[in-house]
């Protein structure tokens, strides 16, 4: 009777755990994959580095979605490594300052001397993280010398200004004297219409540009440009640049010259050579086969840009800058 009540109750045991519902452990299967809309992700652009020095820079990105607002961006900067494609896990800083265009500038600090560097923008939204396209630099002061400064070379343009592999090249559309003692007429001239000769870029061809009256004023061994707008309230042309330049070549014969530097963040320039060339013609207050050439020196990276010693050549349509009278002369 005892082993009968035992063998009954082992019975009810294995038939109530038998019951029970077991529960799947899936040891071996894989982890569930969560796919994520990339649209839904902060898309940007690393644009180009400023204010490169031994230990800090300046980074500039963009955020590209039109729809950035909506994204909720919680946090947006840079990031860097010495090695290729940095994220948030390596340095990074952020910033809260973004302009109208999507536009924001990030320091980067602690860098070390004659490094290259890897950089990229991101920014974070509750989807994620979004990067920007990878650029490079090295980390090395690039001293910004006075852009005044390189004095012709025995009576030629400096290499600084016009490089010499351009210098042949420019020379096939425009007229670049050499000398020491160009005869400077202190008259108003006026290019027009002022007329795109020739390009090494992406521009329409014969592109027309506003008139350009121009006069030259000489002091010392220098020349002053001064380049005059017209007024469309007052009815009349002013002065709108007054720019140091040098003036080499002989007789009537010029060819002026002057560098321009720009930290502008949003066309990231860095520097331009402009070179003007012309022909003094005193008996017909004219100036004659009047050009000039834009050439870009040096950009800051900005890859919406032309290459770097890309250029232009703008001259007026006749050949003949015309002397302009203007009140008081």
């Amino acid at each position: 009777m005892k082993k009968l009540l035992t063998l009954a109750i082992i019975m009810i045991a294995v038939t109530i755990v038998s019951c029970k519902k077991e529960k799947p452990t899936n040891d071996n299967s894989e982890p569930p994959i969560v796919v994520v809309d990339s649209t839904l992700l902060p898309q940007l652009q690393t644009l180009y580095m400023i204010n490169i020095t031994d230990t800090t820079a300046n980074c500039e990105c963009k955020v590209l979605n039109a729809q950035c607002n909506s994204l909720d961006l919680r946090d947006y900067g840079c990031c860097w490594s010495t090695s290729h494609n940095p994220t948030i896990n390596d340095n990074h800083n952020y910033t809260y300052m973004m302009d109208s265009h999507g536009e924001y500038n990030v320091v980067l600090t602690n860098l070390t001397p004659g490094t290259t560097y890897y950089v990229r923008a991101y920014g974070q939204n509750e989807e994620g993280i979004g990067y920007g396209n990878e650029i490079e630099f090295v980390a090395e002061y690039e001293d910004h010398p006075n852009p005044w400064s390189p004095e012709p070379v025995n009576g030629h343009i400096p290499s600084s200004v016009l490089p010499d592999a351009l210098a042949a090249e420019i020379g096939q559309y425009m007229n670049i004297y050499s000398g020491e003692n160009p005869i400077v007429i202190d008259s108003l001239y006026n290019s027009s219409p002022h007329k795109l000769m020739h390009t090494t870029f992406d521009e329409p061809a014969d592109t027309i540009y506003h008139d350009l009256r121009f006069q030259f004023v000489k002091k010392d061994n220098k020349v002053d440009l001064i380049e005059w707008v017209f007024d469309n309230y007052a009815q009349y042309y002013y002065p709108i640049a007054f720019r140091d330049l040098y003036m080499i070549g002989s007789g009537n014969n010029f060819t002026a010259y002057y560098l321009e530097e720009n930290t502008s963040y949003s066309t990231g320039y860095y520097k331009t050579a402009t070179i003007l060339s012309g022909t003094f013609d005193e008996a017909n207050n004219a100036v004659n086969n009047f050009k000039i050439a834009e050439i870009l020196l040096k950009t800051y990276g900005n890859p919406n840009l032309p290459p770097e010693n890309s250029y232009r050549i703008v001259g007026d349509a006749d050949g003949v800058s015309n002397y302009y009278p203007y009140f008081g002369k």
